[in-house]
């Protein structure tokens, strides 16, 4: 049986920030888990079995509580016995630095480390509101991640990471219940009316703007 999940997201604003992940952040996580576990029936329709974790079910999964670094673990199990453990990392702030790049890799390979016997391929994946630094970027190629990235809102960055990954299995039709039956894409905020050069001249008087005059005195030195 198909386990349903709602979630009802909340402006940002509207959010107490607790400390460390921002509550937009474990708003975020969840909508990602969400959207995440609506691909395992299509999944399993093209004989691939899912298994997702999340970042507590990681830490109770391998019995260790400093797991923290990933967010989801999607493992992947073909008929033919292929396989694929896909590692996440979701960021749903304005700034993420290196130490973060650098948890997120190290957490990935602890996780490797307690799979010895792991032989299927390993994709790791970096979710980000916005670009990550240049050292940032760096060590994410360096430690073999994609980075998915934008900030138009949460819905929109969560259905592009599973977008990403049905595009990544070469299944782009899988995501297309995620993409009917996601939140509104829209941003959380409408951007202002735009104001035109028509509209200022009707709304200021004609003497609130001068061009401005600025006189430029060169003084030549006289030679030694």
């Amino acid at each position: 049986m198909t386990e349903e999940h709602t979630i009802t997201l909340q402006t940002e604003s509207s959010i107490p920030q607790p400390a460390g992940t921002g509550a937009g952040g474990f708003i975020f996580e969840e909508l990602v888990d969400q959207t995440l576990r609506k691909l395992i029936g299509p999944m399993a329709e093209k004989g691939i079995t899912a298994r997702l974790l999340n970042e507590q079910q990681i830490r109770d999964e391998f019995g260790e509580q400093s797991l923290n670094g990933v967010d989801h673990f999607l493992s992947l199990t073909w008929s033919d016995g292929k396989e694929m453990l896909i590692l996440i990392q979701e960021k749903w702030k304005f700034i993420t630095n290196q130490r973060e790049v650098s948890q997120f890799l190290d957490c990935c390979a602890r996780i490797l480390a307690r799979m010895p016997g792991y032989k299927g391929r390993v994709v790791r994946l970096w979710v980000t509101r916005t670009a990550p630094t240049a050292n940032g970027d760096k060590s994410l190629k360096e430690g073999g991640a994609y980075v998915i990235q934008s900030s138009t809102s949460m819905p929109f960055l969560a259905q592009e990471t599973a977008q990403f990954i049905c595009e990544f299995l070469g299944e782009r039709a899988m995501a297309a219940n995620i993409v009917a039956t996601m939140p509104c894409l829209l941003p959380q905020a409408e951007p202002l009316e735009p104001v035109t050069k028509e509209h200022q001249e009707k709304t200021l008087p004609a003497n609130a703007v001068h061009p401005a005059k600025v006189k430029v005195h060169v003084v030549r030195a006289a030679p030694a």
